[in-house]
């Protein structure tokens, strides 16, 4: 730091030491304003924590996995990210800033060849470490070292009541449970050198009445946290594991003595994507009212080294085969990433490929920021420069009207006010051109409100063109042909883009035909 900027920062600790003793409250409002604009624009410093996702294999196949499911027709194969590229990538998170790094993702992280190297590299950068495991791989002597090098937090996951079911439910040994929370009660006795210990369970069809049994086990094995969470949609035959209306209200009534046992222990216990008794989860979307903050706090790197917004968005915002971190992380689409999170309480929109109205783990770390921050936003929904998948929905519906033969033609029409907005979603998905359309606890999976990514719309427009007959390699030159507007792929689709696309793609379809 030269003179100057010494200086001038040694006039800002008295001018702010001044300003302190005439008015805290003052200080306190200049503070937060400071505070604001760091947040508003793009920042400087990293995330404060790095959720990596070091391999996609496992050694069990619960059965509610969307990965490893023994139902899967084709589960996900094992990948590690290689030693080189995780020791880079952690370096780089350290000088940023980075306080915290998570290993969980789409495979157990302790299958890594190099686990014990990674978590020890994480506690010599002066970072903590969480862990989200199933425990097979944990053994005392690997507990202990953990905790010598920093582990902050430690997941299991259980998701049982009885031996059984454990061994049912994950395809494991039996005793393994006991063992499990053995290793819990061993971490627990370690007094303040301790890691936070929690204890989790997916609810199923196998197991929703063990809900008591679990909380009382993990309690006496010396948990400091338990989470309850209900099955999400999952990409195969799930039909024998879901629970009827009885079953949830069953598991709202042991919640609730669950709780109270719970908050006599001194033992946090948390529920995520568990049915109401009356309302629709979508009245319960917490960011109608307040701002979503993750894009500044967090981000996600998976095996391939893709880096994500977040833990529930399938959105690529950059990739470390083509840039550094920090590149990616100060990139446009990051800070229009960022940009459409804090305004979804004044938009009513979500980011693309996000599933924030199906459960969020960020909630009360948003809303704390928002306290602290002072942030107000307007109550009414404005109106925003970008293309919605019922927007999308309504211009491919129009586009394809006179384009798909015969019986292939029902599911078209403009018209897709109210609930034919599902219907139409429901018609394109059933020729292959848009996904993710279902229902979970009377909310549609489809998500009219939500944003598509310009990637996406490509997908999108391929399966369109394929359904109207186009062969796949004269459908790639069409689309890029008619390609309006520019960007990275996970930017979301502007509208004005979409209607100049479809209108020059139905220019050249129509040319062709001639």
């Amino acid at each position: 730091m030269s003179a100057a900027s010494r200086l001038s920062a040694g006039a800002k600790r008295v001018a702010r030491a001044a300003v302190g003793a005439v008015s805290p409250a003052l200080l306190g409002r200049i503070q937060r304003a400071r505070a604001r604009r760091r947040y508003l624009r793009d920042p400087g410093a990293g995330p404060r924590r790095l959720l990596l996702e070091p391999t996609t294999g496992c050694n069990h196949r619960c059965i509610m996995c969307w990965d490893h499911s023994p139902r899967l027709a084709r589960p996900t194969p094992g990948q590690h990210m290689p030693f080189e590229r995780v020791r880079s990538l952690l370096y780089e998170m350290a000088e940023m800033g980075t306080e915290e790094v998570w290993l969980a993702g789409r495979g157990e992280p302790l299958v890594h060849p190099k686990a014990m190297e990674i978590l020890e590299l994480i506690g010599a950068l002066g970072m903590r470490s969480i862990i989200t495991t199933n425990g097979g791989p944990l053994t005392e002597e690997v507990a202990d070292r953990l905790c010598e090098w920093g582990l902050q937090q430690l997941s299991i996951s259980i998701d049982s009541g009885t031996p059984e079911t454990y061994a049912k439910v994950h395809s494991a040994p039996p005793q393994d449970r006991a063992r499990m929370l053995g290793l819990i009660r061993r971490l627990s006795e370690r007094g303040e050198a301790r890691p936070r210990l929690l204890v989790s369970m997916v609810l199923s069809q196998w197991n929703f009445r063990e809900v008591p049994v679990l909380v009382r086990d993990a309690i006496e094995a010396g948990a400091t946290g338990i989470v309850v969470g209900g099955m999400r949609p999952v990409p195969f035959d799930s039909g024998d594991l879901a629970l009827s209306d009885e079953d949830w209200a069953r598991v709202r009534e042991d919640l609730g003595s669950a709780g109270e046992m719970a908050a006599a222990a001194g033992v946090d216990l948390t529920t995520d994507n568990i049915r109401a008794a009356e309302r629709p989860r979508a009245d319960a979307w917490p960011y109608g009212k307040m701002a979503c903050f993750i894009g500044h706090l967090f981000t996600v790197v998976d095996v391939e080294g893709n880096v994500h917004g977040c833990c529930t968005c399938q959105n690529k915002l950059g990739s470390l085969e083509e840039a550094s971190f920090r590149e990616i992380w100060r990139s446009r689409p990051y800070r229009m990433f960022r940009r459409i999170l804090r305004e979804m309480p004044s938009t009513g929109l979500t980011p693309p490929r996000c599933e924030c109205r199906h459960g969020c783990g960020h909630v009360p770390e948003n809303a704390q920021l928002q306290r602290e921050l002072g942030f107000r936003f307007p109550a009414e929904v404005r109106e925003t420069e970008f293309a919605t998948r019922e927007d999308v929905a309504a211009a491919l519906c129009r586009y394809l009207d006179a384009r798909l033969p015969g019986p292939r033609r029902e599911f078209a029409f403009a018209d897709l006010e109210g609930r034919e907005v599902t219907q139409a979603a429901s018609r394109l998905r059933d020729v292959g051109i848009m996904g993710g359309i279902g229902s979970m606890d009377g909310v549609s999976l489809f998500e009219p409100r939500r944003l598509v990514a310009r990637g996406e719309f490509e997908d999108i427009l391929r399966r369109a063109l394929m359904a109207s007959g186009v062969e796949e390699g004269r459908a790639e030159g069409l689309i890029v042909e008619a390609r309006a507007g520019e960007g990275h792929r996970a930017e979301p689709l502007a509208k004005g883009d979409m209607d100049g696309w479809l209108a020059r793609l139905a220019a050249r379809t129509a040319e062709g035909q001639e």
